[in-house]
């Protein structure tokens, strides 16, 4: 007897019933619906005359509904923000070797200098507060629209499309930017330790932010070419 498996309407069904369970990223959804294709062909294995919708019902329990799509969702946006964060942080690395290195020095100890000569460093945090600000701005205004952003075909979205939207490290940036304003909001003389310590991560974040604007999110268009030309639109 002929293995039973899914007509192409049926996979159609998965996709449309992975949007029923909250979950749009076309690429979440080709591996949640691999597995649901391959958990009711297996169960048709056995039981070869049981309706699609009632098999896809006994494995949509198994995934325990929208928990175990949340989880996958989960998983594979940790996958891929991995991927890219090893990929930032081999082009931060650059900048600690020869001769790049040499950008970093001089800006940890222009850095080093500016805390230990000024009275107050409020002249020096607010203006990185400003810095990072203008940064974000310019690349979510005209750096993205213009060099990353890509026409995509209506009704779909991408995880990794979204990465490079958001940015590896949004987060982190918002937390720098607070702690940097708590600094600015008192005037403050930051001792030696202190002083070394911010000359040194500083520059690593700026390092950090823009290998992720305007290096990661360049090679994420990139990859993204190649990986679904079919949902560009010209």
């Amino acid at each position: 007897m002929e293995t039973r498996t899914l007509t192409p309407k049926q996979i159609e069904d998965l996709h449309e019933f992975c949007y029923f369970r909250s979950v749009s990223q076309y690429e979440v959804q080709v591996e949640i619906v691999d597995h649901l294709a391959s958990s009711i062909e297996k169960l048709w294995e056995t039981n070869p005359e049981l309706p699609f919708d009632e098999a896809m019902y006994l494995v949509d329990e198994q995934f325990d509904g929208n928990l175990g799509f949340e989880t996958i969702k989960k998983e594979k946006e940790k996958a891929l923000r991995k991927k890219y964060w090893r990929l930032l942080w081999k082009f931060a690395g650059d900048y600690y070797k020869f001769p790049k290195i040499m950008i970093t020095l001089l800006l940890s100890l222009g850095l080093f200098s500016a805390f230990r000569l000024s009275e107050n460093n409020q002249w020096i945090t607010v203006p990185l507060i400003v810095l990072f600000v203008a940064i974000s701005l310019f690349y979510r205004l005209y750096f993205f629209p213009t060099f990353v952003e890509i026409k995509i075909t209506k009704g779909y979205s991408f995880l990794l499309y979204e990465v490079a939207r958001i940015g590896l490290r949004s987060k982190t940036e918002l937390y720098i930017i607070i702690l940097l304003f708590v600094f600015a909001k008192h005037q403050i003389h930051f001792s030696t330790l202190t002083s070394i310590l911010l000359s040194v991560l500083i520059p690593l974040y700026f390092v950090m932010l823009y290998g992720d604007y305007f290096f990661i999110s360049k090679k994420i268009r990139e990859h993204f070419i190649e990986q679904y030309p079919q949902f560009i639109i010209s």
